[in-house]
This record gives C-alpha cells, sequence and structure tokens, in this order.
C-alpha cells in the first residue's frame, strides 16, 4: 500500500491543483461577445427557442439538465441556451457562434464527468433536449438516433420491433456516448458502439452540415467521429446498425448482480484478470465495480459488484463464469434477463457532483497483470482510507470494463476507428476511478482533489493501450493514447483550419 507519508508529500507539492486546469472564467470581451450572438439568435431562431436567464422559463431547466451538479447553473451560467428543434437550427446556431467568435458548449445527454465539457459560462449552450426521436427502419436494419436521446428511452421504443442499438450499459447516458467510442454489454460481439455508425449527419463549427459515411467523401471524418470526440462538429443525426436483442418479453440473457464482501477482493481481481486473458465468447459480458460509500465523518463501506451476464442459457453462464461463481459472495439473484431489464439494472443518482479518471489495463501477462490489478485496488484504497473522515463524499467507484479481443477484432472488421487497440495481443480492461460529493458540494475541496490527483498520477497503466474518453479525468490526454492520434490531428486539420473548436470549447486535450 502507498504510505500516508507519500501521499501527504504529494498532496502538499499539489497544493494549487485544482478539479479542472480549464477554468470556466471568462473575460469581459467574452461576455460581450457571447451577449451579441445571443441576441442574433434571439432574432433568427425566435426567443422561445433561444432563452436567456431572464427571459425564458426552459433556461433553468437547460442550465441545470447536467448529471454532475459541477456542470450546473451555480457553477456555470450561459449567456443564452439555444432549444433546437431541428439541424437547420443547430446550422443557424453555429454560424452566428462562429462568426461572432463566442464561447459554446453542447449538452446531449449531459452525462459527464468533466466539469465543463457540457456546459459554458459566458458563452451559448447548445441543448439537445427538444431533439430526442428515435425509429426504426426495418428494411434497412437500421435505427435513427436523435442526439437528445437516452439509451433506455431508446431501447423502450425500439423493444418492441425487438431490437436495439449497441448503445450505453446505463439507461440515463445520453449519445455522446458515441463520440467516445463507447462500452455496450453488446460490444463484445459487436465492437464499440462507434463502430456501428452507419451515417452520421455534422454540422462543422462554420455552420456547414455535412452527411459522413463510411464510403463518401466524408470518410474519414465518420473515422474521427468514432472516439474523437466533441472536437469535429455536431452530430444532429446518428443513423446505427440495429442488433437483434428481443422484446421485452423475451428473456434471452441469464445472470445478474453478485456482490462480494471486501474479502474476496485479490480473487475477484484475479478473476478478472483471467477473464479478460482466457474469455473469446462473445455471449459472455460482465461490469465490475468497487462501491465506497461514505457514512457519516469517520467511517466507509466497501462493495464489490459485479454484473455476470450470459446471451443464452444457464448452463452457459455457470461454464463461462465458473472462477466468479467459485469465489465466496455475499448475495446473488441470477434469472433470466431481457436486453432492457439488463440497461435497467444499474442507475446512478442525479443531483450529485462527479468528476472521472482513467486507466487501462492488459491481462498478458496473467501474474504480472493480476499484481497490477491489485496496485490500481491498493491505490483506491489508500484514497479511501485517507479521506474517510470526508464529509464532502457520498461515494467512489473504482471500475473495471472489460475490452475483449471480440470486441477488438470486431471494430477491426467494420473499418476500424481511431481508437484502433492493438489487434492480437489479448483484451484488456478501461479502469474508471469516480469521485462523486455531495449535493452540497460545489467545488471539490483541495485536499480530496490533490489526493485524486494521486491516484491519476500514480495508478499503473499498461503502454500502447488506449484510455476510455467517456470515463477519464478532463486533464489526462486520451487521444494521445490512441493509435489513430496522428489521423486525429490530420482529419481535425482539415475540418477546423482556423482551430475554432479547442479555441472556443471545452473538450479532449492534443488536437
Amino acid at each position: 500500500m502507498v504510505p500516508v507519508s507519500a501521499l501527504l508529500l504529494l498532496a502538499t507539492a499539489l497544493c494549487c491543483s485544482a478539479a479542472n486546469t480549464s477554468s470556466n472564467a471568462t473575460s469581459p470581451a467574452a461576455a460581450v461577445t457571447a451577449a451579441d450572438a445571443c441576441s442574433q439568435l434571439q432574432s433568427s431562431l425566435g426567443t422561445s427557442m433561444v432563452q436567456t436567464q431572464s427571459s425564458g422559463p426552459e433556461y433553468s431547466i437547460g442550465a441545470n439538465f447536467a448529471w454532475s451538479t459541477f456542470n450546473d447553473e451555480e457553477n456555470f451560467q450561459p449567456t443564452c441556451i439555444v432549444f433546437p428543434n431541428s439541424t437547420q437550427d443547430v446550422q443557424t446556431a453555429m454560424k452566428v457562434i462562429f462568426q461572432n467568435g463566442a464561447d459554446y458548449a453542447v449538452q446531449a445527454g449531459g452525462h459527464s464527468g468533466m466539469t465543463g465539457w457540457n456546459t459554458v459560462e459566458n458563452g451559448v449552450l447548445i441543448s439537445f433536449i427538444n431533439m430526442n426521436s428515435t425509429s426504426y427502419d426495418a428494411e434497412c436494419n437500421t435505427i435513427t438516433l436523435e442526439p437528445g436521446i437516452h439509451w433506455g428511452d431508446a431501447s423502450s421504443i425500439l423493444q418492441q420491433y425487438g431490437v436495439s442499438p449497441v448503445g450505453g450499459r446505463i439507461a440515463t447516458v445520453g449519445t455522446g456516448l458515441l463520440l467516445g467510442g463507447g462500452i455496450s454489454y453488446l460490444s463484445p460481439a459487436q465492437g464499440y458502439a462507434a463502430d456501428n455508425y452507419v451515417s452520421l449527419d455534422v454540422v462543422l463549427v462554420n455552420g456547414t452540415l455535412v452527411t459522413a459515411t463510411v464510403d463518401n467523401e466524408y470518410s474519414d471524418l465518420f473515422k474521427a467521429l468514432k472516439g474523437g470526440g466533441n472536437r469535429f462538429g455536431i452530430v444532429t443525426k446518428y443513423v446505427v446498425r440495429a442488433v437483434d436483442t428481443g422484446t421485452e418479453d423475451e428473456k434471452r440473457w441469464f445472470g445478474g448482480l453478485f456482490v462480494y464482501p471486501n474479502s474476496s477482493s485479490e480473487a475477484l481481481l484475479a478473476a478478472l484478470a483471467h477473464f479478460i486473458h482466457d474469455t473469446i465468447d462473445p455471449n459472455a459480458v460482465l461490469a465490475t465495480t468497487i462501491r465506497t460509500t461514505w457514512e457519516g465523518d469517520s467511517s466507509t463501506e466497501i462493495e464489490l459488484d459485479a454484473i455476470l451476464v450470459y446471451n443464452g442459457t444457464e448452463a452457459a453462464f455457470n461454464q463461462s463464469f465458473a472462477e466468479f461463481l467459485s469465489i465466496p459472495f455475499t448475495s446473488a439473484a441470477p434469472q433470466p434477463l431481457s436486453y432492457l431489464d439488463l440497461l435497467e439494472a444499474v442507475t446512478f443518482p442525479d443531483g450529485l457532483g462527479t468528476l472521472f479518471a482513467a486507466s487501462a489495463l492488459s491481462g498478458v501477462p496473467v501474474n504480472a497483470s493480476i499484481e497490477q490489478y491489485l496496485e490500481t485496488y491498493r491505490l483506491y484504497n489508500n484514497f479511501t482510507e485517507n479521506f474517510a473522515s470526508s464529509t464532502d463524499i457520498a461515494f467512489t467507484l473504482l471500475d473495471f470494463s472489460p475490452v475483449p479481443q471480440t470486441q477488438i477484432q470486431a471494430g477491426y472488421e467494420k473499418g476500424t476507428n481511431p481508437i484502433v487497440p492493438p489487434l492480437g495481443s489479448g483484451g484488456y480492461h478501461e479502469i474508471l476511478f469516480q469521485v462523486t460529493y455531495l449535493a452540497n458540494v460545489t467545488q471539490p475541496p483541495d485536499n480530496v482533489e490533490q489526493g485524486r490527483q494521486f491516484w491519476i498520477d500514480s495508478a499503473p497503466s499498461t503502454p500502447g493501450l488506449p484510455f476510455f474518453l467517456n470515463e477519464a479525468d478532463a486533464n489526462q490526454q486520451v487521444l494521445a493514447t490512441y493509435s489513430g492520434y496522428d489521423f486525429l490531428k490530420e482529419v481535425y486539420a482539415k475540418y477546423d483550419p482556423t482551430r475554432f473548436n479547442v479555441e472556443h470549447t471545452q473538450g479532449p486535450l492534443g488536437l
């Protein structure tokens, strides 16, 4: 375990660090520029679609729609919020924003742990609350999604046709997941969620609309949006492949939530390393979360949760997860499940402030990788022990999301993506370290943030593996971990030669 003294020493060195070095403070000139843009937008789109804090009843809803309260109105007050009803409205908004040189942000599902990525201070916020439809084309076997839809709502609408998109594992997550690649319960068989694009309608920074596909003149943009984040334009329509998942009444999956005691942690982490090293069955799916809940000001409770599910029979489930089933657990309720049941199995509370951080760990070689998994857990426990008396933290998470070899292979077969995980070297786990604060905490305390930064700086990570953009700290250089990093830089320079996006909105670093 990392000594407490080492943590405190580094904390002293980081005493000036903040939750996000990208400040939400803006200059007086930026505020005037945003006000001019908002005035023009109200003239062109109307005051019901473009609302300011004093002029519209929906402003407060849009300003407080973000899942993390660090991104709500108390910390960020957009000069105006645009609530578009169509792609054309987004084009109009971006043309005015571009012409005025205004700061801006885009908010779809709002499920971001990066402060400032889906809101803006003294700028224009484009909120997709009103663009939230989804439809199924049976002839083409494709699904069309507007950016404001959440995965649970999309799957609920589509279950009558027996299909789903490859989307989030939590019902309340939105389509922004696609721009970071996206990991799904369907990913072991279908690749990253973004590997399943068919076409994308994209509004570029100057308001130009293009439709990108795998084989048209915008094929490079199409590929860049399979993990490049919000840097390349605003996607206003996703057409994606439909996957046969059955209706709500069809219980094709078997499994459920298994809860393990802390005494089983070493055996569980070893099982995770074995699973990612050995499993080649795309129907076996798991997600593991170590959750620490703060109780009062002096104690914490650790719970190890594993969702173990198999797209098939109970017998196949028992065979695929034999090692996990042999580890002592405190509770379990495996049962037949529909895909919709699976999406609704995990929920996260709203109204709390949350920050993410990422690393990635291989399962090869097995013995060495197990030690790396254990070290990651020791660092997590070290954070817990040092801040167990905090009255600001609600809970923390350490998540292990498998990226099996079958998922990587599926991505290559569907045209690859800029993430380009290494093929042929086994799978790996994306690691999420999450700190969630109580509702009354508007900014993370400095000392706790220093401890979180220590985890970011110290957590093991296997060289050559990409981090998961959707579950990273805002200041981590995630794109630089991609094998397609140079490709992303070239595509960004082509579609935003004035570098408007990186200068006027927050998002992944490095372009």
